[in-house]
């Protein structure tokens, strides 16, 4: 009978990068202790004999803590200890070859990076696949560059639609995650009818930490609350956007609570925006280097990212506190000023959107269409012109959707959609077309 396994967190072993004092026994071991659910030992330069015997050892610690251990693309060295399974890549024996020898009661895992070779392995009887890879990564040469969690989520949902019950794929994500990313990952990658990846396998967070107890740890953590928060609906819904606001207000009036919102936001509207927050009863900090993010994340309440006046230094330091947000779970809002209006800022934006979590993304109908990917409307500086768009609430859903957001469409209408329910707001005054930061204040509410 095949060995019931857990791939929430993944270990993928590496001799080379366990810190010197340490033995990978020892650092399998201590990482198991900290939450590591299967193990898969990868020895790419050992010789038939040492990894026989490396393998060996490690067993007996994932034996002890009934944890499967696999062997990566070495058949004989799983047969000859009799591992729980193998893993295996696109260059390695074929998943056919590699059941017939191993029978039917092992584990089989596979290496995929297209649809295509999901469907092959799915259609083949692979246990589970490995995804990948999410983000760049020096542990592995791969022949498809960094595929971001929008590009894992959709060989994922294609392996999903080919998949045949009862035999329900299985599969996790690898490459450069870690414990600020990790739960980002999950989220996003999660497909649209809900199903969501089993786990992620990690090497370096791990391997290379000089804890690897806490390392696998911290991992879990998150794992944890990317399972809570994971699925069709964005993570901060409206229902959940709606209520957080109105709490805070409540206890801003009686003075209870005094939220702090870090801003890192254009040059142009820096003092309006303090004293908006102000006025609605938060604590604002404008604070952009890079060497505090790691402090200011322990007790801010919230993050605004706004990238009006775009500059090299400034970004650095938004990429660091969105990095140190995701990890403390503090909701960011992202205002993607003019972003279309030029390839940097384009790029800019998709890269924040493809490596953090963002809670709300507000812009207006030129900056949406840019996200959207549609023609309907364009940007002029900062200006959106054009028509207007045909279905706007068919744009906010699908931008909702695709980040895992809320979304906020300023306009003559504002539209807000959490890609479930979307709600027109039609409060507005034409005299906020012709002033400046309006849209930028309009954050603090959010």
């Amino acid at each position: 009978m095949k060995l019931e396994f857990d791939l929430s967190l993944y270990l993928v072993t590496d001799s080379t990068m366990v810190p010197a004092g340490k033995t990978l026994a020892e650092t399998v071991d201590q990482a198991i202790q900290g939450g590591v659910t299967i193990v898969q030992l990868r020895e790419k330069y050992a010789d038939i004999g040492d990894f026989i015997a490396t393998a060996r050892t490690v067993q007996n610690i994932t034996r002890k803590a009934n944890v499967p251990l696999l062997i990566n693309d070495r058949i004989d060295v799983a047969l000859a200890i009799d591992a729980d399974g193998v893993h295996i890549g696109q260059d390695d024996m074929p998943l056919s070859e590699a059941r017939q020898l191993l029978g039917p009661h092992k584990i089989i895992g596979v290496s995929v990076q297209t649809c295509e070779e999901a469907e092959i392995a799915v259609r083949g009887g692979a246990d589970y696949l490995g995804i990948g890879t999410c983000y760049s990564t020096n542990t592995k040469a791969v022949k498809v560059g960094p595929q971001g969690p929008a590009g894992i989520r959709a060989v994922w949902e294609h392996a999903l639609k080919v998949s045949e019950p009862p035999c329900k794929v299985r599969a996790v994500t690898i490459g450069g995650v870690n414990q600020y990313n990790v739960a980002h990952v999950l989220n996003y990658a999660c497909a649209v009818n809900g199903t969501c990846l089993d786990g992620v396998a990690i090497v370096s967070a791990i391997m290379a930490a000089p804890d690897p107890r806490l390392a696998a740890q911290g991992l879990q953590q998150q794992i944890s609350t990317a399972r809570q928060t994971s699925g069709l609906r964005p993570k901060y819904d409206i229902d959940h956007v709606s209520q957080r606001v109105a709490a805070v207000f409540a206890q801003s009036k009686t003075g209870s609570i005094t939220p702090l919102v870090q801003h890192i936001t254009n040059s142009v509207v820096i003092n309006d925006c303090a004293n908006a927050c102000l006025a609605l009863g938060g604590s604002p900090i404008m604070a952009a280097d890079v060497e505090e993010q790691a402090d200011l994340a322990q007790v801010v309440n919230a993050l605004v990212i706004n990238i009006g006046t775009l500059a090299t230094e400034q970004v650095a330091g938004m990429r660091e506190a969105m990095r140190h947000a995701n990890l403390h779970q503090t909701p960011i809002i992202l205002d993607p000023v003019a972003v279309g209006a030029t390839t940097h800022r384009m790029q800019v934006i998709d890269e924040m959107i493809r490596d953090f979590g963002i809670c709300v993304i507000k812009g207006n109908a030129g900056e949406i269409a840019a996200l959207a990917g549609s023609a309907e409307m364009k940007m002029r500086g900062v200006d959106a012109v054009g028509t207007g768009f045909a279905d706007p609430v068919a744009v906010v859903k699908q931008v909702a959707l695709c980040h895992r957001c809320v979304v906020v469409m300023t306009g003559v209408v504002d539209y807000v959609s959490d890609g479930t329910n979307t709600f027109a707001v039609r409060n507005g005054h034409k005299l906020q077309s012709v002033i400046t930061g309006s849209g930028c204040m309009l954050k603090k509410h959010q």
